[in-house]
């Protein structure tokens, strides 16, 4: 696992990598984690934050539906890297 990457639920990984190794299921933990730091600077840009209280939760809430969604694909694309690069 990289440091200081968002904690990434094993439900947001493909069924391929869940059913992978350990080094696997991290590589990929580590991908969709940079995948959600990107995405959470996108939606910010997107989603205003203004004055409202509740704006930052509601980034937060948007960039995690995201990515336990499946995120945008970048996550398959760094994947293969970070595994090599693991191994």
């Amino acid at each position: 696992m990289i440091e200081g990457l968002p904690s990434v639920p094993s439900s947001a990984l493909p069924a391929s990598v869940r059913d992978a190794s350990k080094a696997d299921r991290d590589a990929y933990k580590a991908a969709l984690g940079f995948e959600q730091i990107l995405l959470g600077r996108l939606v910010g840009e997107i989603v205003p934050a203004g004055d409202s209280p509740y704006a930052s939760s509601v980034q937060d809430a948007f960039t995690a539906g995201l990515v336990n969604g499946g995120g945008i694909g970048l996550a398959a694309s760094l994947y293969p890297s970070l595994r090599k690069a693991a191994a």
